[in-house]
């Protein structure tokens, strides 16, 4: 029974009336959770080890293991927009599966949860990070954030941003960013796998707005690409409805 749980969709239909602000909650409260739960699915750890394992990655390699999983993400995931003013959310397992089948259709936030799970699963922190890229104050992307447990030349002890919507991107490069969210997965945290709670509109989630953030200064290390504005949003209807 958890298995078929684990594999199953979240749509959530945001009514027009439905403040800005609420919607965004939602969107970020189930972000969070939904890596939480993936990172503990045994499904997805041993989904890890095959990947790191198959690009022959050496044990104690972290920037290894982070870059093979965050390139299989980049490959095999197929980027697709959700529908008009709905949020599909799927579960690490599902997508896993989806991509196995030859029927992948994820957004931004979906790579987020896969790429996030996953890492999670095999030892390492990670979270989304939301992003406002058109610094007009709205959150309109999400990335994926890691960090090793060793320091590395390369990044020290700071969080590394991954965009894994764009195969080109490498590790720790961005698209542009003004402000940030990060939404730091909980490998502890004790309460029921969203994909098994009752969720019964807005009042099935326990969400706060978090408050934006400079991520500790861990923004400045990374490599910015492309000078216009980013078009791909995580929360597609919280923009159009934000400029109506």
């Amino acid at each position: 029974m958890g298995g078929v749980m684990a594999e199953r969709i979240l749509r959530v239909k945001f009514n027009p009336g439905v403040p800005l602000d609420k919607r965004f909650a939602v969107v970020t409260d189930y972000l969070k959770k939904e890596i939480e739960d993936g990172l503990r699915d045994e499904y997805v750890r041993r989904k890890a080890v095959e990947i790191v394992n198959r690009a022959g990655v050496a044990g104690h390699d972290e920037l290894g293991e982070i870059r093979a999983i965050c390139k299989w993400v980049q490959s095999n995931a197929v980027y697709r927009k959700d529908p008009i003013d709905v949020e599909y959310f799927h579960s690490a397992r599902r997508l896993i599966k989806d991509i196995e089948a030859g029927r992948s259709a994820a957004d931004c936030d979906d790579f987020v949860i896969l790429g996030a799970s996953l890492l999670g699963s095999i030892g390492y922190q990670t979270g989304a990070l939301i992003v406002d890229s058109n610094a007009d104050g709205t959150f309109n992307h999400v990335m994926l954030v890691v960090r090793t447990h060793a320091p590395t030349r390369e990044f020290g002890t700071n969080w590394i941003p991954c965009e894994l919507i764009f195969p080109t991107f490498k590790l720790g490069e961005s698209v542009k960013v003004t402000k940030v969210i990060p939404l730091i997965a909980d490998p502890n945290t004790k309460r029921i796998p969203v994909m098994m709670q009752n969720v019964n509109g807005l009042g099935g989630f326990t969400a706060k707005r978090a408050g934006a953030s400079n991520f500790g200064g861990a923004l400045a290390g990374f490599t910015q690409s492309g000078n216009g504005p980013y078009q791909l949003p995580i929360v597609r209807a919280l923009k159009r409805m934000g400029r109506r």
